[in-house]
């Protein structure tokens, strides 16, 4: 099996398993959750983990300024986007949602999320953003770019 086959084959099957299995997402929720409180201004998620934290915006009774995802697969219709039970919103506490993807990153095959997510505020920026050269999916690729380095500055200053 060719490596991107193996890449993406562990990667599908790690998001079905927190889609499906409601131990494993209600006790990731749950961690979550407990890093979440009214001083928190920014929620940052890559790749499975950008689910995760959309899933903990929509379920958080705070007020959230951004809502960072990376590489993220919410817009694979059929594995990630059909399958989530949250409403295919901006959630309602997010000020600004930023979702960045390279467009090398198989995992983030439909990077425009305004396609698949309401957003009656004009809240949510989303495309082909990012290059992160040879290591396309990696967390650190995403985190060192200007693009994030702004985004996060912006809801610290």
């Amino acid at each position: 099996m060719a490596f991107a086959q193996r890449f993406v084959h562990r990667a599908l099957a790690q998001v079905t398993r927190y889609l499906t299995e409601e131990k494993i997402q209600e006790e990731v929720q749950r961690r979550i959750a407990a890093h979440i409180g009214p001083e928190t201004v920014a929620v940052i998620g890559h790749s499975l983990g950008s689910v995760a934290a959309f899933q903990a915006a929509h379920r958080s009774r705070h007020r959230l300024p951004l809502l960072l995802t990376l590489g993220s697969p919410l817009g694979l219709r059929t594995l990630v986007y059909d399958r989530i039970p949250e409403a295919k919103t901006i959630p309602p506490r997010v000020a600004r949602w930023a979702n960045y993807a390279d467009h090398d990153d198989l995992v983030a095959a439909e990077p425009d999320l305004a396609k698949l997510f309401a957003d009656p505020y004009g809240a949510l920026e989303s495309d082909w953003t990012i290059d992160n050269g040879a290591e396309p999916h990696r967390a650190e690729s995403y985190l060192v770019k200007r693009q994030i380095g702004q985004a996060v500055g912006t809801v610290l200053a």
